[in-house]
C-alpha cells in the first residue's frame, strides 16, 4: 500500500511542479516550484524501485536516505516561509530566518548526518527496513523529524486561526484548514516514532506521513488555482467591455 500511495503522491507532486513552471520562468513562487520539486525527491526516494538503483550509484550504503532525509529539512524551510508569508506571519519568519532557527535547523541537520554514521547500515535497504532494530537507525528517523517538527509546531496555530478567520474567502479558508491538518500531524510524527520503539505502529506512521505531504502539497494548489480562475474571469470582464 505504502509504495502504491507513494507512486501516486509522486504522480501529483509533479504535476503540481510542472504547472508553477510558466510562473517561475516568469520570477513568481519560486520557492513553491523548488518545494514541489524537491518533495518529488523524497516521495521518489521512499519507491524501491526508485530508491535501490539510486543508492546503488552512490555506494551502495543508504547515502539515498540520507540525502532524503536531509532534503526533507530543506523542504521544510521553504514551505515555512512560504506559508508565513502568506499568512503575513512575521513572527513565524523570523523564528525561521533567525539566529534560534538557523540553530535549530543546522543543529537537526547534524544529528541526522551522525546518527547516520553511527548506525550500521551497510548494504542498500529499503527505509533501512533491514536495520530497524538497531537504537541508532531509531534515533536517526527520529531526528530526521524533529526540524519539520519546529517548522510544523510554529505554523500550526497560525493556519488553524485562519481556516477559522470568517471574514476570509472560503477557498483561503479551506487551504488554511489543509495547512493545519497537515502541519498538525507532521508535528505529532517524532511522538508517534517514540510509541514505535516499544509497540510497532509503522503503519501509523505511513499513514500520517504521506497524509500530511498530500494536504501540504494540495492547500497551496487551491489557493493557486482559485487565483488564476479570478484572474482569467476579471482579463475576460475587461475585454468584453472594451
Amino acid at each position: 500500500m505504502s509504495e502504491l500511495t507513494a507512486a501516486a503522491l509522486l504522480i501529483l507532486c509533479l504535476v503540481l511542479a510542472v504547472l508553477r513552471v510558466p510562473a517561475a520562468l516568469k520570477g513568481k513562487n519560486r520557492a513553491t516550484l523548488a518545494a514541489f520539486v524537491l518533495v518529488s525527491v523524497v516521495i521518489a526516494l521512499a519507491i524501491p524501485g526508485i530508491y535501490l538503483p539510486v543508492d546503488q550509484a552512490l555506494g551502495g550504503v543508504n547515502a539515498a536516505n540520507l540525502i532524503s532525509r536531509l532534503t526533507l529539512n530543506v523542504v521544510f524551510v521553504l514551505v515555512g516561509l512560504r506559508v508565513a508569508d502568506a499568512l503575513a506571519c512575521r513572527p513565524v519568519r523570523k523564528a525561521i530566518t533567525g539566529a534560534w532557527g538557523r540553530r535549530v535547523f543546522a543543529g537537526t541537520s547534524l544529528a541526522i548526518i551522525a546518527m547516520f554514521w553511527y548506525a550500521d547500515v551497510p548494504v542498500s535497504s529499503m527505509g533501512l527496513n533491514a536495520y530497524a532494530d538497531q537504537f541508532w537507525v531509531e534515533m536517526y528517523r527520529l531526528a530526521s523529524r524533529v526540524y519539520p517538527a519546529f517548522i510544523a509546531v510554529l505554523l500550526v496555530p497560525w493556519t488553524f486561526r485562519a481556516a477559522l478567520e470568517k471574514t476570509a474567502l472560503p477557498v483561503l479558508r479551506v487551504a488554511s484548514g489543509l495547512f493545519a491538518t497537515g502541519f498538525g500531524l507532521v508535528s505529532i510524527l517524532p511522538v508517534i516514532l517514540l510509541v514505535d520503539m516499544w509497540i510497532d505502529v509503522h503503519l501509523v506512521v505511513d499513514v500520517v506521513v504521506y497524509t500530511a505531504l498530500a494536504v501540504v502539497a494540495i492547500a497551496p494548489t487551491i489557493t493557486w488555482a482559485s487565483r488564476r480562475h479570478y484572474a482569467n474571469k476579471e482579463k475576460t470582464l475587461i475585454t468584453a467591455t472594451r
